[in-house]
C-alpha cells in the first residue's frame, strides 16, 4: 500500500514539472515572436519613413519647365531631370507636342547651388559616356539646378578617322580630350592617326586659319571649332558582284577592289554547267553614278537634251534609248568567245557592283506576227527565215512583204531579206501586219492630194497675172 501511494505521489510531481516546463517554453515563445515583430515594425517603419521623406529642389533656366519640386536625397540630378521630363510626357500625352523636344535640354556647363555658397558643374553628356559620378552628383534639399541657354552655333565638329563624327555642345576649357571622349575615340580601322587638323572661322565666317599637328590630348578648343583626325581612308570594303543563271554555284562572288577577270569569277562559282550559252551572256556594269541619289536619272536625261541638235521626230527615240542606258549599262562585247581554257586571258573585268548572267541554251527561234501558227520553232543552222515562217503554218493573208528579224540579245532590228542577217538561237522573226485600206482612206488620201494641187495651181496663177503686169 506504501509503495502504491509513494508511487501516486511520484506521478504528481511528475505531471507538476512538465506543467512548469511547458508554460516556460509557451512564455519563451511569445517573447520571441513578439521581439521579432517589433524589430519587422520597426523596419516597415524606417522603410515607409525613407520613403516619404523628400526635399525640395529648384529648376531654372534653359529647362522645359522651371520651378520648385520635390525629389528624393537618394537621387542623382540625371535621375530627377529624367523623371521630371518622363512626368511631363504623361502630361503632355494626348496633345499635339513632339515629345522628343522635352529631351533636348543643354546636358552639358549646368550649374547646381548648394545652400552652404557651394557650386558644382554638371555634365550629363560626360557622365552618360564615361559613367563619372563626379559629373551627377546626388541631390540635396534646397538645392538649385540652372541650365544653361546655348546658341545652336556654340558648338565643336568633330570628323574624320573617329568612331563616332558628331557635333556636341561647348564648354568653356574643353580639349581635345574632349572631342576625343564625345567621338568616342579613334576608329581602329584607321591606321597610322597621327595627326589633326583644327579649322577655325573668323566672326564673319571666312576660314581664318588651319591647325596641323600631332595629335595632343591638351590642346584647348574655341566655340566654333573643327576638329578632324586626319588619315587615309581605309580601301578595305566589301567589293563583290553577282553571278546568275548556269553557272554551278550562283551568288556573290568576293572582289579586290579593281576586280578580277571573268575567269577569275567563273571559278568562285564553280565554272559554267552544261547547258550555258555563252554567246548570249550578259555583264551588266553597275556602280554607275547614275545610280547615286546626287545624279539621278532625271537629271542625267536633262544633261544630255540640254545641248542636243537632235529634230523633234527623233526626240522620243532618243529618251527611249537613254532610258535603256541608264536601266542597264551592259556591255556592248559579247562573252560568246569564253572558253574554259582563254576565260583567263579575255580583257573582261568584273568589278564591284557588277551583274553578269548567263543563260541556258536555247534551240529555238520564236515566229509571230502574221502567220497562220505563232510560236517556237526548232534552230536548225543554215535555214533563213522562209524556212522558219513555213514552219509556222505560212503567211497569214495579211502579212507585210517587210519581214524583220530581231536578235535575241541586242534586240537589234533587220530586214530579213538582208543577204547578211545570219539567224541564231534565240532570235525573234516578225511579220508585220499590212494595214487596211478602205474606201474613205482612199477618198481623203485623194482630197489632201487635191487639196495640194489646188493651191500649187493657185501660186502659179498668182505669179504669171504679177508677171504680166
Amino acid at each position: 500500500m506504501m509503495t502504491l501511494l509513494r508511487a501516486n505521489e511520484k506521478g504528481r510531481l511528475d505531471c507538476n514539472r512538465m506543467r512548469r516546463l511547458l508554460v516556460i517554453g509557451v512564455f519563451i515563445l511569445c517573447s520571441l515572436f513578439s521581439k521579432l515583430n517589433s524589430q519587422i515594425d520597426l523596419k516597415d517603419k524606417l522603410s515607409t519613413s525613407n520613403s516619404s521623406f523628400t526635399i525640395s529642389v529648384t529648376v531654372g533656366g534653359n529647362f522645359i519647365v522651371n520651378g520648385s519640386f520635390s525629389a528624393f536625397p537618394t537621387e542623382r540630378v540625371d535621375q530627377f531631370i529624367t523623371r521630371l521630363c518622363m512626368e511631363m510626357t504623361k502630361l503632355q500625352s494626348g496633345k499635339q507636342v513632339n515629345i522628343g523636344e522635352l529631351f533636348t535640354y543643354p546636358k552639358r556647363g549646368i550649374l547646381l547651388k548648394r545652400t552652404t555658397g557651394e557650386t558644382l558643374k554638371i555634365d550629363l553628356e560626360k557622365f552618360r559616356l564615361t559613367g563619372d559620378y563626379s559629373y551627377n552628383p546626388y541631390l540635396k534639399n534646397d538645392d538649385v539646378i540652372i541650365f544653361p541657354y546655348i546658341d545652336r552655333n556654340d558648338v565643336i565638329a568633330v570628323e574624320g578617322a573617329v568612331v563616332n563624327p558628331c557635333t556636341f555642345q561647348f564648354v568653356e576649357g574643353d580639349k581635345v580630350e574632349d572631342a576625343l571622349l564625345f567621338a568616342q575615340g579613334i576608329n581602329p580601322v584607321y591606321e597610322q592617326v597621327t595627326h589633326m587638323e583644327i579649322y577655325r572661322l573668323t566672326y564673319d565666317g571666312k576660314l581664318d586659319t588651319v591647325i596641323r599637328i600631332p595629335i595632343d590630348p591638351s590642346f584647348s578648343l574655341r566655340r566654333g571649332d573643327r576638329v578632324k583626325f586626319v588619315s587615309v581612308a581605309p580601301k578595305r570594303k566589301n567589293f563583290r558582284a553577282y553571278v546568275d543563271g548556269e553557272v554551278k554555284q550562283p551568288g556573290f562572288v568576293l572582289l579586290p577592289i579593281d576586280g578580277l577577270p571573268i575567269g577569275k569569277v567563273l571559278e568562285q562559282v564553280g565554272g559554267l554547267c552544261d547547258e550555258a550559252d555563252l554567246s548570249r551572256a550578259e555583264l551588266i556594269k553597275g556602280g554607275s553614278v547614275f545610280q547615286s541619289i546626287y545624279f539621278g536619272q532625271e537629271f542625267e536625261r536633262l544633261m544630255m537634251q540640254r545641248m542636243s541638235v537632235i529634230k523633234d521626230e527623233d526626240s522620243l527615240t532618243f529618251v527611249i534609248d537613254n532610258m535603256l542606258r541608264l536601266q542597264r549599262g551592259s556591255l556592248a562585247s559579247s562573252l560568246k568567245d569564253l572558253q574554259s581554257e582563254r576565260v583567263t586571258s579575255l580583257d573582261v573585268i568584273v568589278r564591284d557592283g557588277d551583274y553578269l548572267f548567263i543563260p541556258r541554251k536555247i534551240d529555238y527561234v520564236y515566229v509571230f506576227g502574221q502567220v497562220n501558227n505563232f510560236g517556237y520553232v526548232t534552230f536548225v543552222p543554215g535555214k533563213d527565215y522562209k524556212y522558219y515562217i513555213e514552219q509556222a503554218g505560212g503567211l497569214g493573208e495579211t502579212a507585210k512583204e517587210d519581214i524583220y528579224v530581231i536578235k535575241n540579245r541586242t534586240r537589234a532590228w533587220y530586214l530579213a531579206t538582208d543577204k547578211d542577217v545570219e539567224i541564231e538561237p534565240g532570235d525573234f522573226i516578225w511579220v508585220p501586219k499590212k494595214p487596211i485600206r478602205d474606201f474613205d482612206y482612199y477618198l481623203q488620201r485623194v482630197g489632201y492630194i487635191g487639196s495640194v494641187l489646188t493651191g500649187i495651181a493657185t501660186i502659179i496663177l498668182l505669179f504669171v497675172q504679177v508677171s504680166k503686169q
